[in-house]
């Protein structure tokens, strides 16, 4: 069963660093090869197309024809990718944007000289342009196929949705285990000037900035003077004006003991800072008692959080405390079920959030199995950088009353992410719903607003327990 994410843009971009126009034209010639029966009565066909400088076979994405399928190998996940945003994508959207997206990522190629037969999917009809474009930027048939689904994840989908190849999957994994080899540093791509809540980015450019969010607490990052508000502009004295957020977050991470050079823009004064990378162990949970405070940090929501935190709870109230505060600073997110086990800590009954897709809605109820004493205190401790899973479990817990919440704005973002592997090894990462609190409160861009607005940056659990002490 393929678990579903709740993670933030931060999380992707972990940099735990530790984690453009189409040609147009009728073909010269055009020769049917062979036809069969599509989804919606489409006559799907095969055309070679001819272009001034290399032939094109337009393989539609329906026909079964077996040496056009053998054929479609390399290309086959333009297909996939088509179907999974038609099928499962949270929002509608037209083949024009897709197209117009698919160009832009084409267009970002360096051009080629080939003339040998490039193999091209035709999703629709109107993909034409793509496939006569493809013919003038791409060497050949999987370079342009990997190059129309990054620019369709990257220019017609939301931040939180791309194209993961086999680096990035291999990345996200180590993310997962818990130690990953980089830097140790967590950011979030934002464009202050994108209308709405929303200002998640995905590609750097004039406005879309990588800020550090915070570095992890004895990482190289933080001993090498990376500071929260950080724009990272530069990479081994290279600008990464253009590049993907992904790009940005690969290129940094490396192998431990090897050094990276970031060019960083801080209050206008560009700043080089050289980091040696290390191997970067993620803490998923402390726990201590101050007087007669339980305090609990929760990292992230990975699959085995929900149980470390349930113990780590239960051990704290074992030792008679008081009331709790739990830390969901920097906390990126992770998968759902989680968020569900975590809640439940503190409920017994009740929705804890609802997923709004494009076809259903769907309510994730609570366990049902709280320790937390109904009477007892309990403070959540957010930031900016608390994200998704943080704030799913935030906002129902406060708006059930059963909570207070303190520091700042959480991070806002209210969408459901599912990976759906790829023929090539590949994998979509892909948005298919938002969620909204069981009162229906929709907290994307915005993030959970805190019942007391405190600065809580660079506290440590100790000085956060002393500060909420006096209010």
């Amino acid at each position: 069963m393929t678990r579903i994410r709740l993670s933030s843009s931060i999380a992707i971009a972990a940099l735990i660093l530790a984690a453009c126009s189409a040609a147009t034209g009728d073909p010269t010639t055009t020769t049917p090869s062979s036809t069969t029966t599509s989804r919606e009565g489409h006559q799907p066909t095969t055309t070679i197309l001819s272009t001034p400088d290399r032939e094109v076979s337009l393989t539609d994405c329906e026909d079964t024809d077996e040496e056009l399928r053998r054929l479609r190998t390399e290309i086959a996940i333009v297909c996939e990718v088509y179907d999974l945003i038609i099928d499962r994508y949270v929002d509608d959207i037209s083949d024009a944007d897709l197209i117009a997206a698919a160009e832009q990522g084409l267009a970002a190629l360096d051009g080629t000289d080939s003339t040998e037969l490039l193999v091209c999917a035709l999703p629709s009809a109107a993909f034409v342009s793509v496939c006569e474009l493809a013919a003038t930027e791409a060497d050949d048939s999987q370079e342009a196929a990997v190059a129309i689904v990054n620019g369709i994840a990257q220019y017609a989908l939301d931040p939180n949705s791309g194209y993961l190849n086999q680096d990035a999957l291999d990345l996200l994994a180590e993310e997962q285990q818990g130690e990953v080899e980089g830097i140790g540093a967590l950011v979030s791509p934002e464009d202050q000037t994108l209308p709405g809540d929303n200002k998640q980015c995905s590609v750097v450019s004039e406005t879309c900035q990588i800020l550090v969010v915070s570095p992890i607490t004895g990482s190289p990052a933080e001993a090498a003077g990376l500071l929260r508000d950080d724009i990272i502009v530069g990479v081994d004295g290279e600008a990464i004006l253009g590049w993907p957020v992904d790009q940005v977050t690969s290129t940094v991470r490396g192998p431990a003991g090897t050094a990276v050079t970031l060019t960083i823009d801080r209050g206008g004064e560009l700043i080089d800072i050289s980091i040696v990378r290390a191997a970067v162990t993620i803490p998923l949970i402390e726990q201590d008692v101050f007087g007669n405070v339980g305090y609990v940090r929760l990292n992230s929501f990975t699959g085995s959080a929900g149980s470390q935190f349930e113990t780590a709870v239960f051990d704290v109230l074992t030792a008679g405390v008081d009331e709790l505060v739990i830390d969901l600073r920097n906390n990126p997110g992770g998968f759902l079920e989680t968020a569900i086990q975590v809640a439940s800590v503190f409920m017994d009954d009740g929705d804890v959030v609802v997923t709004e897709g494009p076809s259903e809605s769907i309510k994730y109820p609570s366990e049902g199995d709280s320790i937390v004493p109904t009477e007892m205190s309990v403070t959540f401790v957010v930031n900016k950088g608390s994200a998704s899973a943080s704030e799913v479990v935030s906002a129902v817990l406060q708006e059930r009353g059963r909570i207070t919440v303190v520091g700042e704005n959480t991070f806002g973002k209210n969408t459901v992410q599912q990976r759906f592997n790829l023929s090539n090894g590949g994998a979509m990462r892909l948005t298919i719903a938002r969620w909204l609190t069981p009162g229906g409160l929709d907290f994307g861009g915005v993030g959970v607003t805190p019942d007391v607005t405190l600065d809580v940056t660079d506290l440590t659990g100790e000085e956060l327990v002393a500060a909420l002490s006096g209010l």
